[in-house]
């Protein structure tokens, strides 16, 4: 198990009582291949229609399917994102501040922490900087150029639908492995997605949107 920096604690968290649902940037990722593609056929993985052996296989066969959750989706990092990062990365010009492009992402009604919280007064949020053919900065041939402990909690927790609340049951049906893999297996082929991890780093997440107004870019790398 990866060591999560629990830097939030001392930012405890008070939890609404809304409903859990969706509602993330990551959780409204979509990915163009259809449901009836399935995730089968790519090279040196198994077929979805045979028992699947090599779990580490879900995100590479999704990836070699077409356009993948890295690709063409914005995704919000806090603060602590951007402190890990940078730390790795000795860098700081990975995000931006931007307006959702798409409109589904700035509706938060049944997240009113994340609502109030993540958006300035016009309407933008930091985000991780696309290239021009809308992937991630981060993205690389070989997947993520950052290891799963330093990765953005939003992308450490997808496929979870999630609100301040807690961990819905269901897993985001946008994901194409969701759709053809059993729960188990999904735990268990998609880093960091077992619930010990995933609990974690969800209450990490809202400890670091409330952050947001108390620190400011100077903080990133003190």
């Amino acid at each position: 198990m990866n060591t999560i920096p629990f830097e939030s604690s001392f930012y405890p968290i008070q939890k609404p009582s809304g409903q859990c649902a969706a509602g993330k940037e990551a959780a409204l990722m979509t990915v163009s291949n259809p449901v009836s593609e399935g995730l089968s056929g790519a090279a040196g993985c198994p077929s979805t229609t045979a028992p699947i052996t090599d779990q580490s296989c879900l995100c590479l066969e999704c990836a070699r399917k077409g356009r993948s959750c890295c690709q063409e989706h914005e995704i919000y990092v806090t603060w602590g994102d951007c402190r890990r990062i940078f730390k790795y990365l000795q860098r700081k010009d990975f995000f931006e501040y931007r307006k959702c492009a798409n409109g589904a992402y700035a509706d938060q009604h049944d997240d009113p922490i994340w609502q109030q919280h993540i958006f300035r007064p016009d309407g933008s949020r930091r985000v991780l900087k696309q290239t021009a053919n809308g992937d991630c900065i981060l993205l690389t041939p070989s997947g993520c150029r950052l290891p799963l402990e330093v990765r953005p909690l939003i992308c450490r927790l997808y496929p979870h639908l999630y609100s301040a609340e807690g961990i819905d049951r269901q897993w985001d049906l946008e994901c194409p492995a969701t759709r053809s893999s059993a729960p188990a297996v999904i735990e268990t082929g998609i880093a960091g997605v077992a619930q010990n991890e995933a609990a974690q780093w969800h209450q990490l997440l809202y400890d670091e949107v409330l952050w947001e107004g108390l620190i400011d870019e100077s903080w990133i790398d003190l």
